[in-house]
This record gives structure tokens, C-alpha cells and sequence, in this order.
């Protein structure tokens, strides 16, 4: 008997303990899975602070990029810009050499090796508009001619550039209206020594100079400083004239000019020019302006 109880509390001890067991494990594994969660969300978010490090390393490559491409587009422009000027200047270089200003021989007698006619470095001329004779200045320097203006005003008509202008009054009849509007032909910036940079609206008038009549180029800028109205260039003098800077008067009248008493007078001015287009291109090199 005694041994049959012995047997039979052998045979139940295992199922008395099994379920101990099983119960210890499902806690273990519990807690096991909750280690495995927490890490998993350290890792998630880990990789997420991760990923917006690279977007932000991303986009910053990406601006730094951009930025060096548009440099590079801003340094072929500038290079493009720098031959283009390059290319104007040579030009105008060859067209100065081709198409000198006229010097008098010293041993000629004053008269030129070609068939141009002599002028002085004052002559009275006959200017349309304002239909009127003023004296002006010859300055062989000088690469575009220039007329006393005030009130220069620019503006647009039909997409095209105007200028508005008014002429000073002494150089007008009376009653004579003194505004007029002109298309632009051209513009120029013009350096003066010392001077704030001037750009210059260019319009197209008829001139007479002696026997020659032409239209020709003037800018337009306030010269009420200056004994002249009006200055002639070389855009004028080029294949008609020949200097005699020594001389006034040679082919006009002093007489005959339009302009009220004590407007234009006969002392010598002294300035320099130097006309260059609005891109900061020199155009004939260095001119006198007076």
C-alpha cells in the first residue's frame, strides 16, 4: 500500500509542476517582446531623425548646385559681354584708322592733300530744327557733335524712344516755340574727367556748313555753361572738312548768326570728353567737348 502511494505521487508530481512552468515562461517571453518593441521604436526613430539629416544634406547640395550653375551662367555672360566689347572696340578701331580726321600739311599752303573744304574751329551753321544760324564750335576731338538742350525728357511712343526738349531762346526768333519732340537715334554714355558719368539721348537734325548740307547726329545735353551752342564732331567733319584751328570763319559769316548778343561768345573752352555706348564701350576713343 505504502508503496503504491509512493508510485502514484511520483506519477502526479509533473503535472503539479508544469503549469509553474508554464505560466514563468509566457512572463519571460512577455517581457522579452516589450524589450524587443522598445528597441524597435528606439530604431524607428533613429532612422526617421536620420532620414531628415539627409533630405536637409539633400536640399542644401541641391541650393549649392543651383547656386554655382547660375554663377557659371553669370560668368559666360560676362565673358560673352567682354568679346562682344572686345570685338566693337577693334572695330571701331579699324573704322577710326580707315576714316582719319583731315590734318593740314604745314608746307602745303593750307590746303589739304584731298578735296575737302577748310574751316575754322568757330563757324556759324544753319541748323533745321530750329531753322536758325547759331555759332558752334569745331572740335576735332570731339566724336559726335552735341546741341545745347534743356528740359531733356525721354519717353515711348508706338514702342519707339522719344526724347522732349526744349532750345534755349537765344538762339530762337521771337515768339519762336522752343519745345520739340524727336525720335532717338541712338543713346551714349559720355565720361567726363572728374564728373559723374552723362547719358546722352542722340537725335538726327539737318545741318549747313558752308556749301555741305547732311543730316547728322547730335546729343543732346545743357551747355549753358559753355560759349557755345552747339559743337561739330567728327561724325560731321569726317570726309567734307579739313581744320584750320588757327582760324575762325573761313566758310560763314560771323555776322550771320541768329543768336542774341552776348549768347556766343569767342573765348576758348577746355573740356574733355569721352564718349562710350550705355555697355561701357568706347566707340572712337577719346573726344573734346567745349
Amino acid at each position: 500500500m505504502r508503496t503504491t502511494s509512493a508510485l502514484l505521487i511520483f506519477l502526479l508530481m509533473p503535472l503539479l509542476v508544469l503549469p509553474g512552468c508554464s505560466a514563468f515562461q509566457q512572463q519571460s517571453l512577455r517581457t522579452d517582446l516589450t524589450v524587443l518593441k522598445t528597441q524597435l521604436a528606439r530604431q524607428q526613430s533613429q532612422m526617421a531623425e536620420e532620414q531628415v539629416l539627409l533630405q536637409a544634406l539633400m536640399t542644401g547640395q541641391q541650393q549649392q548646385e543651383a547656386e554655382r550653375n547660375q554663377r557659371l551662367r553669370e560668368m559666360e555672360s560676362q565673358l560673352g559681354e567682354l568679346v562682344e566689347a572686345s570685338r566693337r572696340a577693334r572695330d571701331a578701331d579699324s573704322s577710326a584708322a580707315e576714316n582719319p580726321c583731315p590734318v593740314i600739311d604745314p608746307e602745303s599752303n593750307g590746303q589739304p592733300g584731298t578735296n575737302l573744304t577748310i574751316i575754322g574751329q568757330v563757324e556759324v551753321i544753319h541748323l533745321q530744327p530750329p531753322g536758325r544760324n547759331l555759332a558752334a564750335r569745331i572740335d576735332t576731338g570731339a566724336n559726335t557733335s552735341s546741341l545745347d538742350a534743356r528740359d531733356i525728357e525721354m519717353f515711348e511712343s508706338d514702342g519707339e524712344d522719344y526724347v522732349r526738349f526744349t532750345l534755349p531762346q537765344s538762339i530762337l526768333a521771337e515768339g519762336q516755340k522752343q519745345q520739340y519732340e524727336l525720335p532717338v537715334s541712338r543713346f551714349v554714355r559720355i565720361i567726363q574727367a572728374g564728373k559723374k558719368d552723362e547719358r546722352r539721348a542722340v537725335i538726327e537734325l539737318k545741318i549747313r556748313l558752308g556749301s555741305v548740307e547732311r543730316m547728322a547726329e547730335f546729343t543732346l545735353t545743357n551747355r549753358e555753361h559753355l560759349t557755345y551752342r552747339a559743337l561739330i564732331g567728327r561724325n560731321i567733319l569726317r570726309d567734307f572738312f579739313a581744320v584750320d584751328v588757327a582760324s575762325r570763319f573761313i566758310v560763314s559769316d560771323r555776322d550771320s548768326s541768329d543768336e542774341t548778343a552776348g549768347e556766343s561768345g569767342d573765348s576758348d573752352e577746355d573740356a574733355t570728353d569721352e564718349e562710350a555706348t550705355d555697355d561701357e564701350e568706347a566707340e572712337d576713343g577719346n573726344g573734346a567737348d567745349g
